[in-house]
C-alpha cells in the first residue's frame, strides 16, 4: 500500500514541476536545469537508507543515469521546451506501454495503442507539438530502457544508494556539457526541480524499492492528466487527450 500512495505522490509532482520551471527554460539551457535538478538527487540519497555499495548496483544506475537522467531527460525537457507541457508528458509516457511489449507481452498493444491516440488528440494543431510530441516519443524509448536498469539498481543499492549514484552522474555529464551555456530565473528552476525531483523522483524510488516497480510506474505515468487539467490556457482536448492516455495505461496494468 505505501508503494502506492508514493507513486501517486510522484505522479501529483511530476504533473506540477513543469507548470514551474517551463518560463525558465525558454533561457536557460536544458543541460544547466538538468544539473540544478540533480543535486536535490544527491542530496536526498545522503537522507535516505543505503543497502551496499556493489559494483553491479553501481553499473545498473550509471546507465540508467545515462539512458534515463541524462539523454532520456534531455529529450523530454526538449519536448516541454518545444510542445509544451502537456504534449511533453503525454508523448513520453509511452514508455508505459513499451515496458511490458518489449518483454514479449504482445497482448499488452491495445492499451499502447490507446496511449498513442490520445497522444495524437491532445498534440492535433498545437503550435510546435508535433516535433515536441517526437522528442517525448524518443525520450520514452530511451526510459524503457532506463527503468529497468534503475529498478535493479534500486533493489542492488536502496533507494538512498541509487538515488546519490544517480544524481552524481546525472550532474557531473550534464554540468560539463552546460559548461558557457545560459541560465536564468533561478529561483523557478530550484522550485521547480525541488518538486519534480526531490519530490517526485524521490518518491517514485522510495515506492519502487517498496512494491512492484512496473506497479509504481504504472501509477506515476499519471501525471500527464495532472498537468493536462492545470496547464492554462485550459484545452479541453488537452484534458481528453491525458484521459484517453491513462486509460490505455491502466489497460496495459490489467492486462498484464
Amino acid at each position: 500500500m505505501l508503494h502506492i500512495v508514493l507513486s501517486t505522490l510522484s505522479a501529483v509532482a511530476y504533473g506540477v514541476a513543469p507548470l514551474i520551471y517551463r518560463p525558465a527554460l525558454h533561457c536557460t539551457s536544458q543541460f544547466r536545469a538538468m544539473s540544478i535538478f540533480s543535486l536535490y538527487s544527491i542530496f536526498l540519497g545522503l537522507l535516505l537508507p543505503w543497502k551496499e555499495i556493489n559494483p553491479v548496483g553501481v553499473v545498473e544506475v550509471v546507465a540508467a543515469a545515462l539512458l534515463g537522467g541524462v539523454a532520456g531527460s534531455w529529450l523530454y525537457v526538449t519536448s516541454i521546451k518545444v510542445g509544451g507541457a502537456s504534449v511533453g508528458n503525454i508523448s513520453s509516457s509511452l514508455y508505459i506501454a513499451l515496458l511490458p511489449v518489449v518483454a514479449g507481452k504482445y497482448n499488452l498493444l491495445p492499451g499502447a495503442l490507446l496511449v498513442l491516440m490520445g497522444l495524437a488528440l491532445a498534440s492535433t494543431r498545437d503550435s510546435g507539438s508535433k516535433r515536441g510530441a517526437l522528442y517525448g516519443v524518443l525520450a520514452a524509448f530511451v526510459w524503457t530502457a532506463s527503468i529497468n536498469f534503475y529498478a535493479a539498481g534500486v533493489g542492488v543499492l536502496g533507494p538512498g544508494g541509487s538515488l546519490f549514484v544517480r544524481g552524481l552522474t546525472v550532474f557531473l555529464v550534464t554540468y560539463l556539457l552546460g559548461l558557457g551555456r545560459g541560465i536564468c530565473r533561478i529561483g523557478r528552476l530550484a522550485a521547480g526541480g525541488f518538486v519534480d525531483t526531490f519530490l517526485g523522483f524521490g518518491a517514485y524510488t522510495l515506492a519502487i524499492s517498496y512494491g512492484d516497480y512496473v506497479v509504481a510506474t504504472l501509477i506515476m505515468s499519471t501525471y500527464p492528466l495532472v498537468t493536462a487539467l492545470l496547464e492554462k490556457p485550459f484545452k479541453w482536448r488537452r484534458a481528453a487527450g491525458a484521459a484517453v492516455s491513462t486509460t490505455g495505461l491502466v489497460l496495459v496494468a490489467l492486462s498484464e
